[in-house]
């Protein structure tokens, strides 16, 4: 049994004042989730939003909208660190999931590698970006593009990305956001397919609300489904029940009247660790570019001491994480998959944990923990 930590990787959100929020929103039916549509615009900009019930639903919303577009296609290409629902959405819908390398040092999938095996029996990319980093979306994008390939963007770790010095809803066709605790935005569940395609946007809220052509919910005037009374009930796919709770809705709303504090705190928690951790032989950080959306603070150190270092931190009461089970073609559950060499995901995979910098976690229980872990990294 798993002892709590002193420091862990997040803490307990605070609910101080949202019973008179909710008192005072919580009204009229799917009133909630209309106005966060409507207010995660300041984040998504100009990117269509359908809300769903958790960021694996989100992927897997995404999986039914590539089978009905390319469902031809059976090849879906991910990097080597992707989460267990984001590969089962597409091996449960038929599809054939393809792993493929990561950068050197990095966290996402490597251009170079992807260039090898994209072809035109590809029906899609799916790229994470892991831990907040972003992908190389622009020779990501071009290639899929080249191939007819769909590109759908895992963004469930980040919010308000940037890569290439553009915002991810730039690129490619779909992106996913999980609201789960940990995450920049926390609904206490819940997630986001994103789109700035109408044609899709329209195709996501069929498969999410049943598989049905009414789209009174949302847009009255493109309504195309037949008049009568099955008018909320004509199905034009099979689809899904996958929508946000309007209490969930609720609470994300209110999330986000402090979003702008909270991100400006994890932000703070990032330099603390990056300051705290300067310097040390033999250890790996990465730099605080403007355009990551940091998830946690990872730490790269030689395989060697991994174990013992790792154990001495959790006994000192900090807690650490492996990289999401490190690569993911390891795990029983996903040793059939299809892949090349993956030596860069497994090197990256065998030295690196994270710490955290959630927004819950103190100031001083950050400085704690950073001079705790800075102490037994300094040890031989």
């Amino acid at each position: 049994m798993r002892t709590k930590p002193t420091y862990p990787c997040t803490g307990r959100t605070s609910i101080d004042g949202f019973d008179a929020f909710l008192k005072q929103e919580l009204k009229d039916r799917r009133a909630n989730i209309k106005k966060l549509t409507s207010e995660l615009g300041l984040i998504t900009g100009d990117a269509c939003v359908t809300l769903v019930n958790s960021g694996s639903s989100a992927n897997l919303t995404t999986a039914i909208l590539v089978k009905e577009r390319c469902g031809q296609r059976k090849r879906v290409l991910m990097a080597g660190f992707s989460f267990p629902t984001t590969i089962s959405s597409y091996t449960l819908l038929g599809f054939n999931v393809q792993l493929v390398d990561n950068e050197v040092d990095g966290f996402n999938l490597d251009p170079e590698s992807l260039g090898q095996v994209i072809g035109d029996d590809v029906a899609a990319v799916v790229v994470t970006h892991f831990l907040g980093f972003p992908a190389k979306l622009e020779r990501i994008s071009a290639m899929c593009q080249a191939a007819g390939a769909m590109l759908v963007q895992d963004a469930c770790e980040t919010m308000d990305l940037k890569a290439d010095g553009r915002s991810i809803y730039e690129y490619g066709d779909v992106v996913t956001h999980s609201f789960y605790h940990p995450h920049h935005l926390s609904a206490f569940g819940g997630g986001v397919v994103a789109t700035r395609s109408k044609e899709l946007y329209d195709q996501l809220q069929s498969i999410v609300h049943w598989g049905r052509e009414c789209r009174c919910h949302y847009d009255p005037t493109s309504c195309t489904a037949p008049h009568g009374l099955n008018h909320n009930f004509w199905y034009v796919r099979e689809g899904v029940n996958l929508e946000l709770s309007e209490l969930n809705a609720c609470f994300a709303r209110w999330q986000l009247r402090s979003w702008d504090q909270q991100e400006s705190l994890r932000w703070e928690h990032w330099r603390t660790w990056a300051t705290a951790l300067a310097g040390l032989e033999g250890v790996q950080t990465w730099p605080a570019k403007q355009n990551i959306s940091p998830f946690v603070f990872p730490i790269a150190i030689e395989p060697i001491r991994f174990s013992s270092v790792t154990d001495r931190i959790q006994q000192a009461g900090v807690e650490v994480r492996s990289l999401m089970g490190g690569a993911i073609h390891r795990h029983p559950a996903y040793r059939h998959l299809a892949h090349g060499r993956l030596s860069n995901c497994e090197h990256i995979g065998r030295r690196s944990f994270f710490v955290g910098i959630h927004q819950t976690l103190t100031r001083q229980q950050v400085v704690e923990a950073s001079t705790i872990v800075r102490r037994v990294l300094s040890q031989p």
